[in-house]
């Protein structure tokens, strides 16, 4: 079986996602497709909008046969780890091709972008941008425009690992379609970005037209930083400057501006505006926020070694043809393959359950039961194959 690997996170799943979908489609006629999705975090450092279960679901009611998780290590993290993670998993898998979006659209282009980030005068170059407090996607984007656009970057983080890993797949890249990630307002009868709809769902407008599918609202509006806001700020403020410290990602003192931000403020977007400086992106401070929910620290990136790539594979949905690929590749697959929760497992795969406690927090107790046992002992998500 011809396999087809995406790298996704559908926060939710909208009709940009579904253009991207069926365009790979036509690109590779592949025999079965396989999503890597981020969990219950984004690389973004935001809490999924819905939890990681319903958005299997979605995927898999839309043409995917087989969803894993890309675990938190790799989910919430700069590109190029992010994308060692997942491209990873899709080489694991014995993945035919890997299909992208980007901003370009030239594949070409990409390649040339993502070897000369390997070139050791442009590091210097880079790094002297770094020493004058630029963040790192600023330096890049300063050196040459072309690195702009988070899809290119991620597009040239998944090229590079390709290269790093010697991953035996081959990438495609597809245009994005009409709007761009950060994009409050739609600007297109029919595709917005995941941004805007994530604002609209909170705000309650009708977001129908964007999506091939519907969300609970009351599910929905749940999860963000606002609702979370008040566990981070009781853990910032409980918890000593010594263990923040300690804390994946913390550096150069920031752990202090997180306490007097989070003395002072009552609210996420004030707290995290009073802690941003030029060398920070709001993006980078989100995932430093979530790794303080979860207990992420430095020690535990550091045992995992994640520049080998991920070291294990877990199930989050499969349709027939999933469970068919899979037990076609099984016996050559080298990692490990869970479909549910295991003690004996990586210690990766077990701080998944202070990831899900964490980003079950906000719900009520029955909610939060429900969400924490289906961590421990739930089953994928199955679904009959789609009819072409």
């Amino acid at each position: 079986m011809k396999a087809l690997g995406l790298i996704v996170e559908y926060n939710p799943m909208h009709n940009g996602h579904l253009y991207h979908l069926n365009e790979s489609k036509k690109l590779t006629n592949p025999d079965v497709t396989i999503a890597v999705m981020s969990g219950n975090f984004t690389q973004r450092g935001e809490p999924a909008i819905v939890n990681k279960w319903e958005r299997a679901k979605m995927a898999l009611e839309n043409g995917i046969d087989l969803v894993i998780e890309l675990p938190y290590a790799f989910s919430n993290q700069s590109a190029n780890l992010f994308a060692t993670g997942a491209v990873s998993i899709l080489n694991h898998l014995k993945v035919d091709h890997l299909v992208f979006g980007s901003e370009s659209g030239n594949i070409d282009q990409l390649w040339e972008l993502a070897r000369r980030t390997g070139d050791l005068e442009f590091q210097q170059r880079v790094k002297e941008k770094l020493d004058k407090g630029l963040s790192l996607p600023a330096a890049y984007q300063e050196l040459d425009h072309r690195y702009n656009g988070s899809n290119n970057t991620l597009g040239i983080a998944y090229l590079s690992t390709i290269e790093k890993l010697n991953a035996n797949l081959k990438p495609l890249t597809i245009s994005r379609l009409a709007s761009q990630h950060t994009e409050e307002i739609p600007n297109h009868p029919t595709i917005a970005s995941a941004t805007a709809i994530r604002k609209m769902i909170t705000e309650g407008a009708d977001y129908g037209a964007y999506t091939p599918c519907q969300l609970d609202p009351s599910v929905a509006t749940l999860q963000n930083w606002e609702s979370h806001y008040p566990y981070l700020r009781h853990k910032l403020l409980t918890t000593d400057p010594e263990d923040l410290e300690q804390i994946h990602d913390m550096v150069e003192g920031l752990e202090h501006r997180f306490i007097e931000s989070a003395k002072s403020n009552s609210n996420f977007e004030d707290f995290v505006t009073g802690v941003k400086t030029k060398r920070y992106t709001r993006t980078r401070l989100q995932r430093i926020c979530a790794n303080v929910l979860t207990g992420t620290t430095k020690p535990d990136i550091a045992q995992w070694d994640l520049k080998k790539g991920a070291s294990y594979i877990r199930i989050l949905g499969f349709t027939g043809a999933g469970a068919q690929y899979l037990r076609q590749v099984k016996k050559e697959v080298e990692a490990p393959i869970y479909s549910t929760f295991s003690r004996t497992a990586h210690d990766m795969l077990k701080h998944e359950q202070k990831v899900t406690a964490a980003y079950a927090s906000i719900y009520s107790e029955t909610n939060w039961t429900n969400h924490i046992e289906k961590e421990f002992s739930g089953q994928p998500v199955q679904l009959e194959p789609q009819k072409q």
